[in-house]
This record gives C-alpha cells, sequence and structure tokens, in this order.
C-alpha cells in the first residue's frame, strides 16, 4: 500500500546539461524527490549507495556506459 503523503524518488539519467534541466524542474515541481546522474556508471554508483528510488527515468545514448548496459 502506497502512503498518501509519501515523497517520490526519482533518479534522472542523462548525459544532456538542458534535458536534467527541464526534467528536473518539471519533477520537482509536480513535488518529487529528484536525483540526477550523467551516465550510467554514475547512476549505479548512487544505486549502490541507495537502494531507496522509486524510480529511474534512464537515457540510452549516453558515454561510459549507455542505458542497456546500465539495465543489465
Amino acid at each position: 500500500m502506497i502512503q498518501a503523503d509519501k515523497i517520490f524518488k526519482i533518479l534522472a539519467v542523462d548525459d544532456n546539461p538542458k534535458n536534467i534541466q527541464v526534467i528536473g524542474s518539471m519533477l520537482r515541481e509536480a513535488n518529487y524527490n529528484v536525483g540526477f546522474a550523467t551516465d550510467g556508471r554514475q547512476a549505479m554508483n548512487l544505486l549502490l549507495k541507495s537502494n531507496d528510488y522509486d524510480l529511474v527515468l534512464l537515457d540510452v545514448d549516453m558515454p561510459v556506459m549507455n542505458g542497456f548496459d546500465t539495465c543489465k
């Protein structure tokens, strides 16, 4: 059961700073707690340190580690 007052935590992963800015603004405006990573490896490191993200929004085409490899 989901608590009515729970603030969901979302990790947005994208190598384009403008995309991060836009999605971050939209999600914060909708009252979500937002974390950011600029590539798959950075996202994996964040997820290994904190398993309390409710959703990961993941770009596919990124340097270092792309979205498909991150999902694996």
